[in-house]
């Protein structure tokens, strides 16, 4: 596997083993430890095979392709008739939460674009505007919160910015406002958004480690933001404010706790970043910015 993934995949591991800290506190049944383990191990499979596949093929950029994938694949919850919120897509016995599942792969496709300008620029503000109103329908508040303050933070690290920008993330702002003003029945789970209050509770202990797992996801990423890779500044910024939303009961704590779509997104987000072809990247000179270990066309 490429550096730059394995890379990756090592900053995800405290938080993944805080996980299975919080599922052992919860005395969760045998399914649902199942299902983790299977996540986390599909998680795997899929960095490993972008990864293998940027190597093998010449195909072009695959940012357009995550991008149209990401805002149909949020728009199926919306469609099936079920009472609550519309957030889950069901896949047999299992309901994915679709969000955490596409939106850092798409955090990674439209910070790239937004780098390039011109047409791929104002496709990528459109997609965000777009997946806003998504999200917010669904309701998903922290979801919503979360793609606007990484957002955000792709204009600032672009190096050319447009009024554009400004009316997409304003748009994102309205929709975001929007979510927050629908109510959420569902209450949170200990296991699950209560992560960091069921570890605290265990012992001051198990809460700090918990904690510091979450913190060490965060700086992890914005910290390997550098060397051409500073689209993983918004993925870090998306998960902070996720994890933030969870002391709330808003949202599952991404990667600490159970929960398949969390872990499934941050797979695809490193397989995304393998097969990506980035040519100009946030913050970066002129001359491009190669990603460490990935290919190129």
């Amino acid at each position: 596997m490429h550096l730059s993934q394995s890379q990756l995949l090592f900053i995800a591991v405290p938080a993944v083993a805080a996980s299975m800290a919080v599922l052992t506190f919860g005395a969760v049944g045998r399914s649902t430890w199942i299902i983790q383990v299977l996540a986390i191990c599909l998680a795997c499979a899929l960095a490993l095979a972008g990864a293998q596949l940027s190597r093998r093929t010449n195909a072009r950029s695959p940012a357009g392709p995550i991008i149209v994938f990401t805002l149909l694949g949020i728009a199926v919850p919306l469609l099936a008739d079920a009472p609550g919120p519309d957030r889950w897509v069901s896949l047999g016995p299992i309901n994915l939460y679709i969000s955490p599942a596409l939106l850092p792969s798409f955090l990674v496709a439209c910070s790239v674009w937004i780098a390039r300008g011109g047409r791929s620029q104002d496709f990528a503000f459109t997609a965000i505007v777009g997946a806003s109103v998504l999200v917010a329908a669904q309701p998903d508040a922290s979801q919503a919160l979360a793609l606007l303050a990484a957002s955000a933070v792709a204009v600032a690290r672009s190096p050319s910015r447009s009024p554009v920008s400004i009316v997409a993330l304003a748009f994102a702002a309205l929709a975001t406002a929007w979510a927050f003003s629908q109510p959420d029945p569902l209450q949170p789970v200990a296991h699950v958004e209560g992560v960091f209050a069921l570890a605290l509770g265990h012992s001051l202990f198990a809460g700090a480690a918990v904690i510091a797992s979450a913190a060490a996801l965060v700086v992890g990423l914005h910290l390997n933001s550098s060397g051409g890779r500073t689209w993983l500044s918004a993925v870090a910024v998306y998960y902070a404010v996720l994890f933030a939303c969870s002391v709330a009961g808003l949202t599952p704590a991404p990667l600490i706790g159970y929960g398949a779509g969390p872990l499934l997104g941050f797979g695809l987000m490193v397989a995304t970043a393998s097969g990506l072809d980035a040519k100009v990247l946030p913050n970066s000179s002129s001359k491009p910015t190669p990603l460490r270990g990935a290919s190129y066309n």
